[in-house]
C-alpha cells in the first residue's frame, strides 16, 4: 500500500508542478508565423541616419546578433532577460528589415517559451510572439524614426 501511495503522490506532485511551471507569460502569443509591423520613415531622415538611429536602439537593450547594413536587416541574440528579470523558460529576440527604397522598416519580435509539459513528447520550446516587445519596439521606433501622420 505504501508504494502505490508513493506513486500517486508522485504523479500528483508532477502534475501540480508542470501546472504552475508551464504558465507562458501573459504578453506571450503562441504563433507560427509572427506578423510585421511597418513604420513609414520620415521623409527629412537619409537612410543611413534612420540606420544609425535603429540600430542604436535596438543595441541599447539588446546584443546584436546578425547586422547588415547594405541589405537593411538586423536582428537580436535571444534575450531571457528584455524586462529585467531572468526566464530560463522564456525568451525573445527582434528583427527589423527596411524595405529596399529605405522608405519603410518592418519590425518583428519572436518569442519562446519553453513549456515542460511536453519536453518529453518532442516538444519543448513554443514558437510565438510577444506583444508588449511588439508594442514597444514600435513605440520606440516611431519616435526615432517613424513618419507621423497628421488627422484632418
Amino acid at each position: 500500500m505504501s508504494k502505490l501511495r508513493y506513486f500517486l503522490m508522485t504523479i500528483l506532485f508532477a502534475v501540480i508542478s508542470s501546472t504552475l511551471v508551464s504558465c507562458a507569460p501573459k504578453t506571450f502569443i503562441q504563433t507560427t508565423n509572427p506578423g510585421w509591423n511597418t513604420v513609414q520613415v520620415r521623409k527629412d531622415l537619409t537612410y543611413e541616419e534612420a540606420w544609425g538611429a535603429v540600430v542604436d536602439l535596438m543595441a541599447k537593450r539588446f546584443d546584436i546578433e546578425i547586422m547588415s547594413k547594405e541589405d537593411g536587416y538586423l536582428r537580436t541574440a535571444w534575450s531571457h532577460s528584455w524586462t529585467g528579470e531572468v526566464k530560463e523558460n522564456y525568451k525573445v529576440r527582434a528583427i527589423i528589415k527596411f524595405s529596399p527604397s529605405g522608405e519603410n522598416l518592418e519590425i518583428k519580435s519572436e518569442a519562446q517559451f519553453l513549456d515542460p509539459s511536453v519536453v518529453g513528447m518532442g516538444g519543448g520550446w513554443q514558437m510565438g510572439t510577444d506583444e508588449v516587445l511588439n508594442h514597444s519596439l514600435r513605440t520606440d521606433i516611431v519616435g526615432r524614426v517613424g513618419r507621423v501622420s497628421s488627422r484632418y
